[in-house]
């Protein structure tokens, strides 16, 4: 450095031109000056990202110590422990996991018909979009019982709210009767007059049949009619492509 020369005769090193000359005269200034403009705003992302990451931390524990508290109190776990209906939540992969596990522990799924198996089930699934056109119930039985399931969310969404937890979404009946029809054994063009409500029909039978095979494994009192289920609706275009 020039403060350090303390001069032997010789020229100080970069001969008597001064730091700030130097830097004036870099031929590749200006890329440096961009690169230590993109290095200070990579700095200030990384401690907005750290920051981000410091709240959801801080936020985590309470959510997980709020749902844990649900869960016990809906007798899932006992403290750290799984109790005997948490052991069947973990075979359940569903946004209503709780809901549809609450259902079958209930008994709300026992003595149903194949058909009536598969209309039920279907509220876990389907979720209809804003041009949907909404069923209604297939019979009296499957009525019944999912005006039980509807008491249970109401339950469930209002302990969830009390909680400060996001709240499940409402059951949705709207493809019931159609789940039932198939099942049944109506063939595709009696229940459809366009290809695209018969292409949405494929993809709801698709996610009907994946919660339909997860009841079948994890709920023995009612793997029969989930199993009849299952026969039941995946056939004719459903099958194309999909898993035995």
């Amino acid at each position: 450095m020039l403060h350090e020369w303390q001069g032997d005769g010789t020229e100080p090193p970069f001969g008597h031109a001064e730091p700030e000359d130097l830097v004036a005269g870099c031929p590749d200034l200006d890329d440096h000056l961009r690169s230590a403009h993109r290095a200070g705003r990579l700095r200030n992302e990384i401690r907005r990202l750290e920051s981000r990451l410091t709240r959801r931390r801080d936020d985590l524990v309470p959510t997980f110590d709020r749902l844990l508290g649900l869960l016990e109190e809906w007798g899932y776990v006992d403290g750290w422990m799984l109790t005997d209906r948490g052991k069947k939540l973990r075979w359940v992969y569903n946004e209503l996991d709780i809901l549809l596990t609450e259902t079958a522990a209930e008994g709300i799924l026992a003595g149903l018909t194949v058909p009536q198996m598969a209309a039920i089930v279907s509220v876990f699934t389907y979720e209809a979009r804003r041009n949907d056109t909404i069923g209604g119930w297939p019979d009296e039985t499957v009525a019944k019982r999912g005006a039980v399931v509807d008491e249970m969310w109401e339950r469930l969404s209002r302990e969830e709210d009390a909680a400060g937890l996001p709240m499940s979404r409402r059951p949705d009946p709207g493809f019931s009767e159609v789940a039932y029809l198939w099942a049944s054994g109506v063939e595709l063009d009696a229940l459809f007059n366009d290809d695209f409500a018969a292409g949405d029909f494929v993809r709801n039978c698709r996610q009907l049949l994946d919660l339909l095979r997860q009841i079948r494994d994890a709920f023995p009192e009612v793997a029969e009619a989930a199993a009849g289920a299952v026969r039941a609706v995946d056939r004719g275009v459903v099958a194309v492509g999909g898993r035995v």
